[in-house]
């Protein structure tokens, strides 16, 4: 299915953070985790992932700042950039469209719907 080989979840929620990298295990794909966004950028940095889920609402720096700063940096600007959002998810579209995010997952998620968003992008990438 799919060909990463590595993902950075950044979420200040232990539970998502857990979860969500048990999910990618399962298909074999390394997950990484960082709990608030100036240890995500610390993470991307040091592990150098494939992807990164970003969630939008966080202590310390949120979503927001994060994609910003990760987009601005040409360490990162290619990393697809997945942001997870519990809030207003059609505000939340647009604004991951207007500042580089390759798209959005709302929070709760099914498994299922953030396979897909992950296949579809390794797609586009030409990965699958």
């Amino acid at each position: 299915m799919m060909t990463l080989r590595k993902v950075l979840i950044i979420d200040d929620e232990i539970l998502i953070r857990k979860t969500t990298a048990l999910l990618l295990k399962k298909l074999n794909i390394d997950a990484v985790t960082a709990a608030n966004g100036m240890d995500g950028i610390a993470m991307a940095k040091a592990e150098k992932p494939d992807y990164i889920l970003l969630d939008v609402s966080m202590p310390v720096m949120d979503g927001w700042s994060v994609l910003e700063r990760l987009k601005t940096d040409d360490n990162f600007n290619k990393i697809p950039v997945v942001m997870f959002t519990a809030g207003d998810f059609s505000l939340s579209g647009k604004l991951a469209a207007e500042k580089g995010a390759a798209a959005v997952c709302r929070k709760p998620f099914q498994p299922h719907e953030l396979l897909k968003i992950l296949d579809d992008l390794n797609k586009e990438a030409g990965h699958a």
